[in-house]
């Protein structure tokens, strides 16, 4: 397909999807053919916006344009159904994290993309195209720290974020995919089991559903323990909106990687802030960083037959994990993942 735009739909027209609409329409390679969104009115809005005729459904839209591709933004309880369709259409695929909002749900994607043998799949674990976590998994892949034997990752995020969520997907999915998925992909080793526990202050006392942190205690395969730990009560007033560590210790060394600054600082007569210059800045009237640098791979796996930054199983064994969170929280005891 190389020297011809790739016309892709953007599903779910909600706020990632609107970033993922304008990506798409900024990138010279690809073409926005379609906005998907059930709501006639928001859909409208923002296929309006990035100049691309909206549908309701991706059947429908499938019925009226030629597609290469679509990126599926829709809530995680919602992508099993649009996912499948997709695959099963012969579509290439790029999926927002987590896979699926349960394991049934991701192995059944996973069915399908086994099945669609011309189907490009990409799960948008966007800390993939990060190069500070792929020089962190290339480093500990060469044995540069040795054997690990212990991890620490930690995401805390603005309450807004939490209060925005309001309950919608547990903290530990909406936030905790990430560094579950960190934790796995820059140790080199699945996590087995684990114990999990919440606490929740802020958001009941704002009148929000949900819990405030997670903290999940994990082992994994190859001996070595850690934590993971998520929340979202950051203040407002906090300079940046994230305070992200990842830290693994080994035998022969350590590495961190630490995204609360990202080397630009901005002081002045009203604020100190540290701006973002990695997730989606905008620069130059267009969005740059590791959220365009991930819709650019999709691209080169279709155009080029790249292999994906991924595996699909990869993304199943994140969805294992999270589901025996959901059994530990339950059970208030330590719980198996599922191999």
């Amino acid at each position: 397909m190389s020297g011809t735009s790739t016309r892709i739909a953007v599903v779910g027209a909600g706020r990632m999807g609107q970033v993922h609409c304008r990506i798409v329409a900024e990138n010279p390679r690809a073409e926005l053919a379609a906005v998907v969104d059930p709501f006639e009115e928001s859909g409208r809005r923002v296929a309006e916006q990035f100049g691309a005729p909206w549908f309701p459904t991706l059947a429908a839209a499938r019925e009226a344009v030629d597609l290469d591709g679509v990126i599926i933004a829709v809530p995680d309880r919602l992508h099993v159904g649009v996912t499948v369709e997709a695959l099963e259409a012969g579509l290439h695929v790029l999926v927002e994290k987590p896979l699926a909002d349960t394991l049934e749900g991701a192995r059944t994607i996973a069915d399908a993309a086994a099945s669609a043998t011309g189907s490009k799949v990409l799960v948008g674990h966007v800390l993939r195209h990060d190069p500070r976590f792929r020089s962190a998994a290339k480093i500990v892949a060469a044995g540069q720290v040795g054997d690990p034997v212990h991890f620490r990752a930690s995401r805390i995020v603005p309450r807004s974020v939490g209060f925005a969520n309001n309950g919608a997907s547990p903290i530990y999915m909406y936030q905790g995919i990430h560094d579950i998925d960190l934790v796995q992909w820059i140790s080199g080793s699945p996590i087995v089991r684990v114990s999990a526990t919440t606490a929740a202050k802020v958001l009941p006392a704002a009148g929000k559903e949900g819990v405030d942190v997670a903290l999940i205690l994990a082992e994994l395969e190859d001996g070595s323990v850690g934590t993971i730990e998520i929340s979202w009560v950051l203040p407002g007033t906090t300079p940046s909106g994230l305070a992200s560590q990842f830290e693994l210790y080994g035998t022969e060394g350590n590495i961190k990687v630490d995204v609360t600054a990202e080397g630009v600082s901005l002081d002045t007569l009203d604020e100190f802030r540290l701006p973002n210059t990695m997730l989606d800045p905008e620069l130059d009237g267009r969005l740059e960083g590791v959220v365009p640098q991930q819709f650019d791979w999709f691209l080169q796996m279709i155009e080029f037959d790249q292999p994906s930054r991924i595996g699909i199983d990869e993304a199943v064994s994140a969805a294992r994990v999270l589901d025996a969170i959901d059994e530990s929280l339950r059970t208030r005891t330590w719980a198996d993942v599922q191999r």
